[in-house]
C-alpha cells in the first residue's frame, strides 16, 4: 500500500510512492511477458526465421527458443514527457508553494478538470515542462528513466534473454490516452500522452536543441539509496 495522496507530507514521500506503484506493475507486466514467452518456445516455433537469423543453426535452437546471436527482450515505456510534467506538478504546488490542495487536485482529476480552470492554467501554464532545458522539469526525468532502467535491468527471460527498456510507443499513445483520467500535468481524460522520449505535445516551447539537452540528462548515477528503499519491492521477491 502507498497511501494516499493527501497523507503524504513530502516530495520524497510522493517519489517513494510511484517507485513502488511501478515495480508493482513492472512485475506484473514481467510475469505475463515470461508466460508468454513459454507458450511461443513450447509450441510457436519459427523455422523459417531461425534459418536467417545469425546463429539459430549453429547453436541448434529455434529463434523462440533463443537461438539467435542476440537474445534480448524488451520492456516497452510509454508517457515518459507525461510523467514527467506530472511529477514535477505535484512536486511544485503541492510540496513546495503548496498552492493546491491535494484533495482538491485528486478530485478535479476524477472530475476531469471540469470548472477548475484555475488550477488547470496553474498546472499548464505555472509549471516547468521537460523539452526545455530545464534542470528543475528534468530532474524528474532523470529520476524516472534511471528507475525503469533499473529494475528491468538483469531479468532474464525463459529463454535466457536479457531484459532491457525501449521507449518506442509507435501509436499505443493514443490508445493509453483514451483510457486515462486526466492527469497532473494539465491533460485532459482521453487525451493523447507523450510518445516515445518525446516531451508532451506543444509542452516545448524553446527551440530543438532545448529538447535535446533535456533528453541527453539521462545519465548514470549512483542508485545505492534507489536500492536500499526499494529492496522490499525487487521483482525477485517473492
Amino acid at each position: 500500500m502507498t497511501g494516499e495522496l493527501a497523507d503524504l507530507e513530502s516530495y520524497s514521500q510522493l517519489r517513494m510512492a510511484f517507485k513502488q506503484q511501478l515495480l508493482h506493475f513492472i512485475k506484473i507486466k514481467i510475469a505475463g511477458s515470461n508466460k508468454k514467452e513459454e507458450i511461443f518456445m513450447n509450441h510457436m516455433p519459427a523455422p523459417f526465421l531461425s534459418l536467417i537469423t545469425d546463429d539459430c543453426v549453429k547453436n541448434g535452437k529455434d529463434y523462440n527458443n533463443g537461438g539467435a546471436r542476440y537474445n534480448t527482450n524488451y520492456i516497452q515505456g510509454v508517457r515518459l514527457g507525461t510523467i514527467t510534467d506530472s511529477l514535477t506538478a505535484l512536486r511544485k504546488h503541492l510540496f513546495e508553494e503548496r498552492n493546491i490542495d491535494p484533495v482538491k487536485l485528486l478530485n478535479s482529476l476524477v472530475n476531469n478538470l471540469t470548472n477548475e480552470e484555475q488550477i488547470r492554467h496553474i498546472l499548464l501554464n505555472k509549471t516547468p515542462k521537460y523539452g526545455n532545458d530545464d534542470d528543475y522539469a528534468d530532474e524528474q526525468l532523470t529520476d524516472v528513466f534511471e528507475l525503469f532502467h533499473d529494475v528491468v535491468k538483469g531479468e532474464i527471460s525463459p529463454r535466457g534473454a536479457d531484459y532491457r527498456i525501449n521507449l518506442l510507443p509507435t501509436t499505443c499513445h493514443v490508445y493509453f490516452g483514451s483510457v486515462m483520467h486526466a492527469s497532473p500535468d494539465g491533460r485532459l481524460s482521453g487525451s493523447l500522452v507523450s510518445e516515445g522520449i518525446s516531451p508532451v505535445q506543444g509542452a516545448d516551447t524553446n527551440d530543438p536543441t532545448a529538447v535535446l539537452l533535456s533528453a541527453s540528462k539521462n545519465h548514470k548515477k549512483d542508485r545505492t539509496i534507489w536500492i536500499k528503499e526499494l529492496k522490499d519491492f525487487s521483482l525477485k521477491s517473492p
